[in-house]
């Protein structure tokens, strides 16, 4: 018979299957934080990326927002000028054609000297008005201060300006020339003769304010007559005049 010694001072216990389980669940837990730690970056480098090209789209949308704004505003400009060019242009050519040749004529033809002629007569119509070219004769250079003092003192005449003078050459019958240029407003005439009128409404409202009439004296009370007399008769009696006798009818006899 066999005897067993056992010298153990505790009971044997087999801990390989667990450190064989943590040490494979380690493992395990390192592997899935690899991969987190490699999901985590690749996370924030597409995160970079996402908010890389999403602040270069915004850039690009302010670059095209501001490009759009420019535009606008250029072709608003462009039209606005357009328009100011095309409404200039009309003006013009209506001032060219309300223009009154014969007024202009006839005015100079009173405002200038008697020894003064006119050679040419160029109107020019601008956004300031009309601009008259005036190329004028005279028989010397003596008529040049009476034209122009003429011209500045009629109200349609502004800022008349000498610009050339001719003198002919030797003893030549060619008269003396001279270039004028002046503003030209045929509306100053009626402003004027506007002033004038309401000048004289406020002269004629201005006039002291008749007298008030004398009143008139109460008629006189009619005498009061007793009930069954005759009321008396004033001035002569009429005489009767004598009736005429009344025409007989012919007799007709059957």
């Amino acid at each position: 018979m066999s005897a067993s010694w056992n010298f153990a001072k505790r009971p044997f216990r087999d801990d390989r299957p667990i450190y064989a389980a943590t040490a494979l669940l380690f493992l395990v837990g390192a592997v899935l934080l690899l991969v987190n730690v490699r999901l985590y970056s690749s996370y924030r480098r597409g995160v970079a990326d996402v908010r890389a090209e999403i602040a270069t789209l915004e850039g690009r949308q302010r670059a095209a927002e501001a490009k759009a704004s420019a535009a606008k505003n250029a072709l608003s400009s462009y039209k606005v000028s357009a328009l100011a060019d095309e409404s200039r242009e009309l003006a013009r050519v209506v001032a060219e054609r309300r223009f009154s040749w014969t007024g202009l004529l006839a005015r100079l033809e009173h405002t200038l000297p008697s020894e003064v002629g006119l050679q040419r007569l160029q109107p020019q119509f601008d956004k300031d008005g009309i601009t008259l070219d005036l190329q004028l004769v005279g028989r010397n250079r003596e008529a040049v201060v009476p034209t122009l003092a003429a011209l500045a003192k009629d109200p349609e005449f502004s800022g008349v300006q000498l610009h050339m003078e001719s003198q002919p050459e030797g003893n030549t019958a060619e008269p003396f020339q001279f270039t004028v240029t002046s503003g030209y407003r045929p509306e100053a005439k009626v402003e004027t003769a506007a002033h004038r009128k309401t000048g004289e409404k406020g002269s004629v409202a201005a006039k002291p304010a008749p007298r008030p009439a004398a009143p008139k004296p109460a008629p006189a009370p009619k005498p009061v007559t007793a009930p069954g007399s005759a009321a008396p008769r004033s001035g002569a009696p009429k005489s009767a005049a004598p009736k005429a006798p009344a025409p007989k009818r012919p007799e007709v006899r059957r």
